[in-house]
C-alpha cells in the first residue's frame, strides 16, 4: 500500500505542476498529495509500533533471570529469543521497509 502511495503521490506533484496555471485544480491536486501523506504517515506509524513492540518482546526474552528456571524452560526460552532476534517489519512490495524513517525519508522528498 505503501509503494503504491509514493506512485500516486508522485503522479499527483506532476499533474499538480502541470496545472499551475488553474489554480483550482493545482489546490485540488496539492490538497489530495497531503492527504496521501497523511495516509503514509498512519501507515507507518503503525508499522514503527509493530517494529518497537517486536523488539521489546525481544528485550524482555533476554531479561529473563533463565539460570532460576528449569531446563525444559531455558530450551523454550533459547527457541524464542532465536525467533525474535530480528523484528518484524512490514513491507511494501517485500523489498521497502515501511517505518517512520522511511515515511521522514519520502515527506523530505515530497
Amino acid at each position: 500500500m505503501a509503494a503504491v502511495n509514493l506512485l500516486i503521490i508522485s503522479m499527483t506533484g506532476v499533474t499538480a505542476v502541470t496545472n499551475m496555471d488553474k489554480p483550482e485544480e493545482f489546490f485540488r491536486q496539492i490538497t489530495f498529495s497531503c492527504a496521501l501523506l497523511v495516509h503514509l504517515f498512519f501507515e507507518s506509524f503503525q508499522a514503527q509500533r509493530l517494529i518497537d513492540h517486536s523488539s521489546l518482546v525481544h528485550t524482555s526474552l533476554t531479561s529473563v533471570p533463565w539460570y532460576q528456571t528449569s531446563s525444559r524452560t531455558r530450551k523454550i526460552l533459547i527457541f524464542m529469543i532465536m525467533k525474535t532476534r530480528e523484528p518484524c517489519v512490514l513491507t511494501a512490495g517485500k523489498m521497502y521497509v515501511i517505518s517512520m524513517d522511511t515515511f521522514s525519508t519520502v515527506s523530505n522528498n515530497f
